[in-house]
């Protein structure tokens, strides 16, 4: 099928490369595996472009319906594709996405955990606004929260006690509250878990926090095993929504990663302290450990 060569100019290191990178052994990684998924470059025209690295076959009744996030066919650059950290990534052109005039290229590697979290928000039957929770305040978990507030939510952000998060880019928007949830038991409409999901710790928390009646947003990629300690009698008879949101869709108009191109430009301001430059390509490794220390990118 007809290709499109995009040069590289800048990809994001995101959480879920950091394992791959540097204990690639731990994982059946398929053959000439590239990791970066969070593409930004120009295309043979030119042009600043995105990359949506989610493929899907085209054919299945999922992709019919834009749910391209669902095809049991579904490749992802830089996760089963080779990815963005090359000089060049060659993808089929409907995954190319151009730049608004005003967005910064570098902030635009916040496209793909921006509709992440903007799916989470948009494509699930959640509550009219009120008050919403945020468990995590790593780059999904921020732009998930700030994605509410525009939405009329009352934005809390939990996180863990002396992690570095860019509160003075949110601070007139969302409070931040270290881990200590034990004020806050059934307080809020909605929560989303954005967290490391090492542990079921999070969606514990996310459980403990949401008020009867109340809805859980699952943005979390839990690792293999991960098994949830809580009643499951507890969670239904309390009436709890608990809604699994995994990646991004195209249904919607604009879709999602489209949405978040433009959410990234108009609150590009908020969010530059979120994208640092750690390097060129030959800097992947110690950026990847940078990264692990807790650096955001």
């Amino acid at each position: 099928s007809t290709k499109v060569v995009v040069d590289v100019r800048y990809t994001g290191v995101c959480g879920s490369d950091i394992p791959k990178i540097l204990q690639p052994q731990l994982f059946s990684l398929p053959a000439h595996w590239r990791p970066g998924h969070e593409v930004v470059g120009t295309d043979p025209t030119g042009r600043w472009v995105a990359i949506d690295p989610l493929i899907g076959c085209g054919r299945c009744a999922d992709c019919a319906a834009g749910d391209n996030h669902l095809c049991h066919e579904l490749e992802r650059i830089g996760w089963d594709l080779p990815g963005g950290f090359a000089e060049a990534v060659s993808v089929p052109p409907a995954q190319i996405h151009a730049l608004p005039d005003d967005l910064d290229p570098p902030l635009a590697v916040l496209a793909d955990p921006a509709a992440t979290a903007i799916h989470g928000l948009r494509c699930t039957p959640i509550h009219p606004p009120g008050r919403l929770a945020v468990i995590g305040a790593g780059t999904v978990g921020l732009l998930a929260a700030l994605y509410a507030t525009f939405g009329s939510w009352d934005v809390t952000v939990f996180h863990r006690a002396g992690s570095t998060v860019p509160a003075n880019a949110f601070a007139d928007l969302v409070a931040f509250n270290p881990d200590d949830t034990a004020g806050c038991p059934n307080s809020f409409q909605v929560v989303v878990d954005a967290a490391t999901g090492a542990t079921s710790a999070p969606l514990e928390r996310a459980l403990s926090l949401v008020a009867d009646g109340g809805t859980v947003v699952v943005l979390n990629a839990y690792a293999p095993g991960v098994t949830l300690n809580t009643s499951l009698r507890d969670i239904f008879r309390r009436s709890i929504r608990l809604i699994g949101s995994f990646s991004y869709c195209r249904r919607g108009e604009p879709d999602d990663i489209r949405a978040a191109l433009q959410f990234l430009s108009t609150h590009r301001g908020r969010l530059e302290p979120m994208v640092i430059q750690a390097g060129a390509l030959a800097d992947l490794l110690s950026a990847a450990v940078a990264k692990t220390a807790g650096a955001r990118g």
